[in-house]
């Protein structure tokens, strides 16, 4: 993984989304993906970035969705997340010059997931639409 990653945060359950269904998701919303050993690569436009994507639900996810939310108004809730899907991001700058992919992918996989943004480079967390929760 990079040093810039974003990650969506979640409590799994029975019908949480695997890679499978993740990549069925974002090429329902026009990406182009293809699976690379146990990653997805995700790209909107041919020349755009490349994203790689990865499920974890090691034990130190929950840990670090504590910590990560420690001092929060979602420190409850960051609780309950032992998953999530880890958005790595090789070039940030030229990821966030073209910043419709990035945002397409965080919004398809918060919005299946219900789940926690986390931008490593801003250290910004943000919660579910209220609506999908």
């Amino acid at each position: 993984m990079s040093d810039d990653v974003s990650m969506v945060f979640f409590a799994s359950k029975a019908d949480s989304p695997d890679l499978v269904a993740a990549s069925r998701l974002l090429i329902a919303q026009g990406l182009d993906v293809a699976a690379d050993g146990d990653a997805l690569v995700v790209q909107w436009e041919e020349d755009g970035p490349a994203l790689r994507i990865r499920l974890s639900a090691a034990p130190h996810v929950s840990a670090e969705a504590i910590d990560i939310a420690k001092g929060t108004m979602h420190a409850t809730a960051m609780r309950e997340c032992d998953a999530r899907f880890e958005i790595d991001i090789e070039d940030l700058d030229e990821t966030l010059d073209e910043i419709n992919t990035l945002i397409e992918v965080q919004a398809t996989l918060q919005d299946a997931t219900g789940g926690y943004l986390f931008n490593s480079w801003n250290g910004e967390l943000s919660a579910p639409d209220s609506s999908q929760a």
